[in-house]
């Protein structure tokens, strides 16, 4: 986690990063939700888990915008960019485009190839690897921990999946797992973020 000094983004950008990455991960934990659980469960049981997960996501997402609410207001700070400049925005949209090339490439691959069944622990994989760029770009070291726990995930996934030759292991795994390691992560955005808080309303 970074400190607010002369040469880093002010306290406020900092909270309002966090809020970016908690609405961006919440969504995606919604969708790995959706993912895992479809075709899986009964229909009653999978609209209850993918509903809990949506309400979860949407009161993540609106504590996350109002903690930049409670800390003081200044004009020039208000303008800053959530990572404290251009550059960081240009790498970031870079690294995630990449991800999606290249996760859509060898999800074609692996379909055409009679393989389709690992893409989801593909997929999980490629999603925790881009963590780890993106941690150094924007001083989130937890990031790396996600990283891990995603890649962890589609280990798991292809050792139990295979060991017990259940295929809605293949989806269920890294469905449910993925969406538990963003949740997780969202709550270390949010502590973070309550510091930056608690800083800003004691200086």
């Amino acid at each position: 986690m970074t400190t607010a000094t002369a040469a880093s983004p002010p306290r406020i950008a900092e909270v309002r990063g966090r809020a970016l990455g908690v609405t961006l991960l919440a969504f995606f934990a919604l969708a790995w939700v959706g993912w895992g659980t479809g075709g899986h469960l009964p229909t009653i049981p999978q609209v209850i888990v993918v509903v809990l997960s949506a309400l979860l996501s949407i009161a993540l997402t609106m504590y996350a915008w109002r903690l930049p609410r409670r800390m003081q207001s200044d004009p020039e700070l208000a303008d800053s960019t959530p990572d404290g400049g251009g550059s960081p925005n240009r790498s970031f949209g870079l690294i995630v485009a990449a991800e999606w090339i290249g996760l859509f490439v060898i999800a074609g691959i692996l379909g055409a190839t009679g393989h389709a069944v690992v893409i989801p622990a593909v997929v999980c994989a490629g999603v925790g690897i881009h963590f780890v760029p993106l941690a150094r770009l924007f001083h989130v070291p937890a990031y790396y921990a996600t990283a891990g726990a995603l890649c962890s995930i589609a280990i798991a996934t292809f050792a139990i999946a295979l060991s017990t030759s259940t295929p809605a292991l293949w989806t269920l795994l890294p469905g449910i797992g993925a969406a538990l390691v963003l949740y997780a992560t969202c709550g270390v955005l949010l502590r973070q973020s309550a510091q930056f808080v608690a800083l800003d309303e004691t200086s």
